[in-house]
């Protein structure tokens, strides 16, 4: 599978972004170059034919789609068209760090709910909610710990909100999971009209440089977002690329396989090593230290070594490293740095 010019020539190892490993699906390699040259031509305003693939795919109505600048576009469109000026958003400690970016640059205030062994404590989300609270956002892997809310956690919790508070659940990673008890969020929409779901190109499907994604919900909450959509924001190529890539199972299929095998390795021989490593169902791991010092001490050693793994910082988790699943020569040479560094 492809490896980027600059990996080549630099012999950096990029495990710090969670991207794909393992590139973008061949099919939609080839839509792109196919279209290139129409690149001069204004996108689709609408999207209309990718929404209808999405649509069929996930058994919707074409309403039920709308499309983003990736999930992290549409969680912008969510607080933009439905968080009022005095009104807040909900969500985890610990989690996606653009969720409280994004909020703040809307001027919306958000809260932080308590996590229980690094896994997203549904109880305390509910317990941040108040007569003020319009969305609440889950990320479920969480990112960055990896960690998954159960079917039946989520469906009690939406039985617990008020119909007027939206819940979306990012599932930017959802096809990495393996766990049995993931939620079926396409099940729990059809009892509540409150949930949007989050998916996103930029993971499995190997195209985050071109920055795409989408959301599904009911068709009026769809509806009020698109008011909020900024016209010509997904390009022409991401569209064209992502209708592709949606042909490929093949391709997801391999990755996924491949994600599972070399995560449960790097998870293995991590904690065989006395890292202090979460369970993930992501396409990455996260590791905690005692102290920052010891956190900057494997940093620096990874990063010495060309290995580049992102700290936790900005993310809430002050002594904690990050460090994406790469292909398996990349992760064997990861762990012979790490046994180096003691």
């Amino acid at each position: 599978m492809p490896v980027s010019e600059r990996e080549k020539v630099t012999g950096m190892i990029k495990l710090s972004h969670n991207e794909n490993p393992y590139g973008a699906s061949p099919l939609a390699l080839k839509a792109i170059k196919d279209h290139y040259r129409s690149v001069y031509r204004y996108p689709d305003a609408v999207h209309r034919t990718l929404k209808e693939k999405l649509a069929r795919k996930h058994d919707v109505s074409v309403e039920n789609i709308t499309i983003g600048s990736g999930a992290v576009g549409v969680v912008d469109l969510v607080i933009k068209a439905l968080v009022h000026a005095d009104e807040n958003v909900v969500t985890a400690e610990k989690t996606f760090v653009a969720y409280g970016f994004l909020a703040a640059i809307n001027c919306r205030i958000c809260k932080r709910a308590s996590m229980v062994e690094n896994t997203i404590s549904l109880d305390s989300m509910r317990a941040q909610c108040d007569d003020k609270t319009k969305v609440v956002l889950i990320a479920n892997p969480n990112n960055p710990t990896g960690t998954i809310v159960s079917h039946g956690a989520v469906g009690e919790f939406l039985k617990a909100m008020p119909p007027h508070i939206v819940v979306v659940v990012d599932e930017a990673y959802a096809e990495y999971v393996t766990d049995g008890s993931y939620p079926n969020s396409l099940e729990l929409q059809k009892t509540f009209d409150n949930l949007v779901i989050l998916r996103s190109f930029s993971k499995i499907y190997g195209l985050a440089g071109l920055r795409i994604g989408y959301g599904i919900g009911h068709r009026d909450i769809m509806k009020t977002l698109e008011k909020s959509y900024t016209l010509f924001s997904v390009n022409r190529l991401a569209a064209v690329a992502a209708l592709a890539a949606l042909d490929d199972t093949e391709f997801v299929t391999k990755c996924a396989r491949a994600n599972d095998e070399q995560r449960s390795l790097l998870y293995g021989e991590l904690k065989g090593m006395g890292f202090n490593v979460t369970p993930s169902q992501g396409n990455f791991v996260m590791v905690e230290f005692s102290a920052s010092s010891e956190r900057d001490r494997i940093f620096n050693a990874l990063k010495n070594n060309g290995i580049r793994v992102q700290s936790l910082g900005p993310f809430g988790v002050d002594n904690g490293l990050r460090i994406s699943v790469g292909r398996p020569e990349e992760n064997k040479q990861l762990l012979e740095c790490l046994r180096g560094a003691g």
